[in-house]
């Protein structure tokens, strides 16, 4: 009789374990879950905010005729350290830098990101690298930007694929 009893006990001991086993694995799923989304929703707010944002347009508007004269590099002198250029020069790169720093750190979804902004970014760092170079020598900061950079290189190295469904 002992031995059934035992036998009964550590069959309840089996079906415990397991139902806490799927429990715990549920939660851990909804977590993992809850965070891809919250990540996802964070990235389109950036996306929508960074269309809002004034200061963001009104720097692009001054540092676009620059990159298409292929101007930008003189900028990255001291003697234009606090020229109206430059500082919207460095806005918009301090914006790609806090979005980079936010997808290495997983703030933001690179996958979404990628879709949404892969040929501006890819396009704007090829402008953007002559005076970055010259900035960070100029400055003697060899970090400067790197992320941004690194940004560029993790997207190169998985292109943006076309779409096959039409």
């Amino acid at each position: 009789m002992e031995l059934t009893l035992l036998q009964t006990y550590l069959s309840q001991i089996d079906v415990d374990t397991c139902i806490l086993a799927a429990t715990a694995l549920a939660a851990l799923y909804s977590i993992r879950r809850n965070t891809v989304i919250n990540r996802r929703r964070a990235t389109v707010d950036l996306v929508l905010h960074q269309k809002n944002d004034n200061d963001l347009k009104a720097a692009n508007d001054i540092v676009n005729p620059l990159l298409r004269a292929k101007s930008i590099t003189k900028y990255s002198d001291q003697e234009y350290k606090n020229s109206d250029q430059r500082k919207a020069i460095l806005t918009v790169l301090n914006n790609y830098e806090f979005i980079a720093t936010g997808i290495k750190e997983e703030a933001f979804d690179f996958r979404l990101y990628k879709r949404m902004r892969y040929n501006m970014v890819v396009r704007d760092w090829v402008e953007f690298e002559p005076f970055v170079i010259e900035m960070r020598k100029t400055v003697q900061h060899p970090t400067l930007y790197q992320e941004f950079e690194s940004l560029v290189k993790r997207l190169k190295k998985s292109p943006l694929k076309s779409n096959k469904k039409h």
